[in-house]
């Protein structure tokens, strides 16, 4: 797997599966991509269950239009299978889904191979789904449809019940909304821990009057997961809102016919009917589509030149009516000019990769009452389009090219068109998107024996602080020939839990920074290698594996095309606690997909008087820090009002418990107080693997209350009991051998 690298021109955004731990500066998205720049992304872990048929649409791409598409793999739990149940389409690369009645539970790993440009390339595991049992017989939802009336106070609090028949003897123990990234609207809503399904007040402006929202959910049983396909429908009801004409303001040539273009509308749909209530002054000859809203005027009807007649319209549902004054105006002029093709330019901007750009018409435009619309484009022109990305003014004609564009350097024609009363005009412009001469990669290596070392990037471990103090760490970077970086670094400390706290101690404060090389001296710098104690700060008696987090970041060039790259250090001190422990992982920082989860896979030496018998357990000290220069400090879930609060509240939650947030239970295998954690792995945050020592992260936990997923980093305490006495586990030796970067996109 290539490392992946994060480039921020201004600012940063942001099932188990096994796979490697690789440490790279941060990315923005989930893509697989290679050196030429082509990216392929589809969607991310759908649920699914037996009999369902699903589509998973076309993936999204960046560079020539792929094509060709095949499916070359397919893993269950990550063991190869073979199964007809998904086809792909050699075109789109759309998948379909199909006799999934007696397919086997687990998940699913898709890998996809396709030619663009000539050029082949194969995406391991890009796609997954999970196929989940059939929901329990006795389960319903009550009731199956919410209407909501947007007119009601708090119709936001509406909700419906997931409920068991007792003769059935079902028992849920966890609820979720089903996973299906092509519906965008599941962040509206939410369940809670007793079944109900309620919209999620955070995200209420998001709903739309007059949509339904379909909802399937995920239900734990002892039995494993199951999957209520469109449990409940919210049906939010409204009478007509925000007609809108687009032009609403518009010049007809005296005695010609007129149409307008079609009108936008908020509400339901149901017996949606349009009506001319009044025009100002009267006149006839106007006329109504009830059904689309399109107004017609007839040949000869607009006689006096410099008359305004301004159409006020009725639009009527089942849920009631609503005037709109002045919907349309209507201007009568002597002569509408015709659209000169000579006089039909636009001025095109020098464009680069990843930059948001506004094309206007070029000055001396001629021609009234146009209507701007794109016309039969094609490859990535036509996709940015589609996935609006790139949109035009019908009024205008301005086009305007989002930021969050995935156009690759290369040369590409834009089609316009431009139609009034005196006909229709069609041009065609070459878009050239540049490569951004300021960009670059950068990587420190490894100390730890991984090859190749950019995949296994930025990752230090030290056996003595004398080894620490004499390293200079030189950063390897892909600079353009004659260009330099400005190099910035933060070391990241533990946040105070009182003011007299001390968080000066960790590894790598004193570290500094070539502003110009970006080489890191860190002679002068702490390195822990010891369990900390406030009272004896200064203390070295107690040894422990520890590791410390620095930020580095990296600008080329100034202005708009300034182009930065920010990645984070890891530092560990290889030491034995004082029951000759060391749990020497490599890779020691392991990259987990906040959505998906991980099991980690890579090398493991364990130092132990007696593996057979040594437990492990996470303890406390959950640090979680931010990839920046911003905030210096971690946050934990002792805190109010912050990531690891959320955490910790919706596991102990979902544990149906009071929440203790200096409590290790949402991280530990071992813990038996009030709930048996290792009864209900699949609940927990993550845990250490009694049998491996794997770390193993579960999936969908690693979210913000308002459902972000994690972008950072943690670090969290163990303990260990080497002679296997699980009572003592928590008065065990201390260590700090993993920390684990977390990023939806990984």
């Amino acid at each position: 797997m290539k490392t992946k690298l994060l480039t921020i021109s201004r600012s940063l955004k942001v099932f188990a599966i096994i796979a490697l731990a690789l440490v790279c500066a941060s990315c923005d998205k989930t893509e697989t991509t290679d050196s030429t720049g082509f990216i392929l992304h589809y969607y991310g872990v759908t649920d699914i269950g037996p009999s369902m048929a699903y589509t998973l649409e076309a993936p999204t791409y960046k560079g020539s239009a792929p094509y060709d598409f095949t499916i070359t793999g397919i893993t269950l739990n990550d063991e190869a299978c073979t199964t007809e149940s998904f086809v792909i389409d050699a075109e789109t690369g759309a998948i379909n889904i199909q006799n999934t009645e007696n397919l086997a539970t687990g998940l699913y790993a898709i890998s996809v191979g396709c030619y663009s440009n000539g050029k082949y390339f194969e995406f391991k595991d890009a796609v997954q789904i999970n196929m989940l049992l059939a929901v329990p017989e006795g389960v319903t939802v009550t009731p199956a449809e919410v209407v909501v009336k947007m007119e009601d106070k708090k119709w936001w609090e509406a909700g419906a019940q997931v409920t068991t028949d007792t003769e059935k003897h079902v028992s849920i123990t966890g609820y979720s909304i089903a996973e299906d990234e092509s519906k965008e609207y599941l962040k509206y809503f939410t369940i809670s821990n007793d079944g109900i399904i309620t919209f999620n007040p955070d995200k209420k402006d998001n709903i739309i009057p007059g949509e339904k929202y379909v909802i399937s959910l995920k239900l734990k049983t002892k039995a494993g997961e199951h999957l209520y396909a469109d449990a409940v429908t919210f049906n939010v009801i409204s009478k007509p809102l925000n007609l809108l004409y687009t032009p609403n303001e518009v010049r007809v040539e005296r005695m010609t016919a007129h149409e307008s273009e079609l009108p936008t509308i908020q509400g339901s749909l149901e017996g949606r009917t349009y009506a001319i209530k009044s025009i100002t002054p009267e006149i006839s000859g106007f006329t109504i589509d009830a059904t689309t809203g399109k107004i017609t005027i007839a040949e000869n009807v607009l006689t006096t030149i410099g008359n305004i007649y301004k159409v006020d319209v009725t639009v009527t549902n089942e849920y009631g009516n609503a005037d709109f004054p002045e919907a349309y105006i209507v201007t009568v002029v002597d002569f509408i000019a015709p659209i000169v093709p000579e006089k039909f330019k636009y001025e095109i901007p020098e464009t680069y990769e990843g930059k948001g750009y506004t094309i206007p018409l070029a000055d001396g435009f001629i021609g009234d009452e146009v209507i701007f619309d794109f016309s039969d484009n094609e490859g990535a022109i036509k996709d940015q389009i589609e996935k609006k990305r790139i949109s035009i003014d019908k009024v205008s004609g301005s086009i305007t090219i989002a930021e969050n564009n995935t156009l690759v350097p290369n040369d590409y024609t834009v089609k316009v068109k431009a139609t009034n009363p005196k006909g229709e005009v069609t041009i065609s412009f070459p878009l050239v998107i540049k490569a951004n001469p300021n960009k670059f990669t950068f990587h420190y290596g490894n100390n730890i024996g991984l090859s190749p070392e950019n995949d296994y990037a930025n990752q230090f471990a030290y056996d003595t602080e004398e080894a620490f103090h004499g390293t200079i760490l030189m950063p390897k970077t892909t600079l353009p020939a004659g260009k330099s970086a400005k190099w910035e670094i933060l070391v990241k400390k533990p946040v105070k839990s009182k003011e007299t706290d001390i968080n000066d101690y960790v590894t790598g404060i004193g570290a500094t920074i070539d502003a110009n090389t970006g080489a890191i001296n860190f002679s002068n710098a702490k390195f822990q290698y010891y369990d900390f104690s406030q009272k004896n700060p200064d203390g070295r008696s107690v040894p422990m594996m520890n590791i410390g987090m620095l930020v580095v970041k990296a600008t080329c060039g100034e202005g708009d095309l300034a182009y930065s790259v920010t990645a984070p250090i890891f530092i560990r001190s290889n030491i034995s606690n004082r029951d000759g422990v060391m749990l020497d992982y490599r890779p020691f920082v392991l990259q987990v997909n906040s959505k998906t989860g991980k099991y980690s896979a890579g090398k493991l030496t364990i130092q132990c008087p007696d593996q057979n018998l040594l437990k492990v357990d996470y303890r406390r000290d959950f640090h979680f820090y931010t990839i920046d220069l911003i905030e210096e400090t971690s946050c934990t879930p002792q805190q109010p009002d912050n990531f690891m609060r959320d955490v910790w509240t919706a596991c102990w939650n979902e544990m149906g418990l009071t929440p203790n947030y200096g409590a290790k239970k949402p991280m530990s295998y071992y813990d038996i107080s009030k709930y048996i954690n290792r009864e209900h792995l699949d609940i927990l945050l993550g845990y250490v693997n009694p049998e491996t020592k794997a770390i193993v992260i579960n999936p969908d936990k690693w979210k913000s209350a308002d459902g972000t997923y994690a972008n950072g980093v943690l670090i969290g305490s163990m303990t260990c009991q080497p002679q296997g006495d699980e009572s003592k586990l928590n008065a065990g030796t201390k260590l700090n051998p993993v920390a684990i970067w977390f990023d939806e996109n990984f």
